[in-house]
């Protein structure tokens, strides 16, 4: 019998309506590029991936937007296609705002002497505003100062790219930056030569990724770069080409202030005189021949991706991106690009896992009663877990369930977001400071595993969660993060208790041996 007393049908229904709060929210806004599916540089592909991607066990709510600074130009909203025209950052409405929007996607093709974000008065401080409130931002543009009239003012996505013309690589000369991987002449319909439509067949860039490894270990893609599976190394390899990109950058100066003039633009972690840094995601190579209208080039790497995780430092996380072909229909589309496989999948992997890391952290607290809930009625989950009235509450059960939790999640979900649930739940418990000194311990005593008291609060959180909703299974209105936060912390606190005392047990026996021995 499984863990929750209700069908699958009845169990969505539920979290549909109990938890309409905690639907991720997604706004995605350009100036001059286009939502239609006919248009080579058109963002439909993009879209269409992200309003497919589950975001822990939810379908997000995206909504798009062709910002227009001008007071003349009226804002209007087609809630069909949740396209919002003319659209203005400090629209009562539909404006930036923390409570309306989780993440916020700005792909601009205006050049910093067209319109800019900066024309809307008010636009740049509810982008600011909406940042320190923890939402997430993605910026990106293309080669020389594309790009830079939504994005060159905005702080941290200013000096985690190059957006001015004085600073960006060009379009045409020798200092372009070309990720085109020429065609081969022994595939039919293809050829050995570098040329301007290479950036739509079916041969995509390499990306070099930046493998993070811990002593002793196995390197970890950055979570932008991660793939669900069998496989929890492998790491999205390939992007899209292009003949010539623009350039991401890791800021030199950290001591540079928000637009009051007052405030860190590069915050420190609570406790920390350490500020966080972003850092390189990932690397390309620039390369290649000459051909109509395009100089060679001299092969060197630059930076692709750029990410600055500021949950860290209680900030919105921010990522950068070399240039919006990556994102296109021209460059992704089928019909108009010949990309496809598993290249493709990767490719559309990466824009999902954009959406998931820079949610901010109070809606991954929200959304993992109803991910849990929906995991409980999936295989192997349904079959693994024991129904309600057998489950010992002691460490090596719960322990037990949170990594079946755990190994089912990873067959559907990246490591990084799976982890992410588990370093929730133990930082719930713990709080952040007493968290690093677990994981402290842990890496100079090598006894306790700070992982498995998060598995422990995990076990505990998952079925103190089924517990609440089989009491709750008849009732159709229902706030549910509020309901469920209540168990929240306790059940994970109570989780990771018992999981120390289980360890204290331990070392007590090891502090008798040594005492014996004298």
């Amino acid at each position: 019998m499984p863990i929750l007393d209700i069908d699958k049908l009845k169990l969505d229904i539920r979290i549909l309506s109990w938890f309409s709060e905690c639907t991720p929210k997604i706004l995605v806004v350009t100036d001059a590029l286009s939502y239609s599916s006919s248009d080579v540089f058109g963002l439909t592909e993009f879209v269409e991936t992200l309003r497919a991607t589950m975001i822990h066990g939810m379908t997000p709510i995206v909504i798009t937007a062709q910002f227009d600074p001008d007071p003349m130009a009226a804002l209007s909203y087609n809630a069909a296609d949740k396209h919002i025209s003319n659209y203005k950052f400090t629209d009562a409405t539909h404006g930036l705002l923390k409570s309306r929007y989780d993440v916020v996607f700005i792909l601009s093709f205006n050049r910093e002497s067209e319109e800019k974000l900066t024309d809307e008065p008010g636009a740049l401080d509810a982008v600011v505003n909406f940042m320190q409130a923890g939402g997430g931002l993605f910026s990106t543009g293309d080669h020389e100062d594309l790009g830079a009239g939504m994005c060159m003012d905005i702080p941290r996505v200013r000096n985690m790219r190059y957006w001015i013309i004085t600073t960006t690589p060009s379009a045409t000369g020798t200092d372009r930056l070309t990720t085109n991987l020429p065609g081969r002449s022994d595939i039919a319909g293809s050829n050995d030569k570098y040329e301007f439509s290479d950036q739509s067949d079916q041969f995509p860039q390499r990306l070099y990724v930046n493998f993070r490894t811990d002593a002793g270990g196995i390197g970890t893609a950055h979570p932008l770069l991660q793939v669900p599976g069998s496989v929890p190394n492998r790491a999205i390899e390939v992007f899209p080409d292009h003949p010539h990109e623009g350039e991401c950058i890791i800021p030199s100066n950290l001591t540079t202030k928000l637009p009051d003039g007052s405030t860190d633009e590069w915050p420190t972690e609570p406790g920390s005189t350490t500020r966080v840094v972003p850092e390189m995601v990932a690397i390309t190579v620039s390369h290649g021949n000459a051909f109509p209208g395009k100089a060679a080039v001299q092969p060197r790497s630059f930076i692709a991706i750029c990410a600055y995780d500021g949950q860290r430092a209680d900030v919105g996380r921010v990522v950068t991106d070399a240039t919006w072909h990556h994102f296109v229909n021209v460059n992704i589309k089928p019909g108009m690009a010949s990309l496809g496989g598993r290249d493709l999948a990767d490719i559309k992997q990466y824009y999902g896992n954009l959406a998931n890391w820079l949610m901010p952290k109070n809606l991954r607290f929200c959304l993992r009663y109803p991910w849990i809930l929906k995991e409980l009625m999936q295989f192997p989950l349904f079959e693994e877990v024991p129904p309600m009235p057998s489950i010992k509450h002691d460490a090596p059960t719960l322990l037990k369930i949170g990594a079946l939790v755990e190994h089912s999640l990873l067959q559907h979900h990246t490591r990084s977001t799976v982890n992410s649930l588990i370093d929730d739940a133990l930082e719930e418990a713990l709080g952040p400071d007493t968290k690093r000194k677990l994981e402290e311990f842990e890496r100079n005593l090598g006894k306790f595993s700070a992982h498995d008291a998060g598995l422990t609060a995990i076990g505990s959180l998952t079925i103190a969660t089924a517990k609440l909703f089989n009491s709750y299974k008849e009732e159709s209105d229902i706030n549910g993060d509020e309901t469920f936060a209540r168990i929240g912390r306790e059940a994970s606190t109570h989780g990771v208790k018992l999981y120390l005392a289980e360890a204290r047990k331990q070392f007590q026996l090891v502090a008798d041996f040594i005492e014996s021995v004298r």
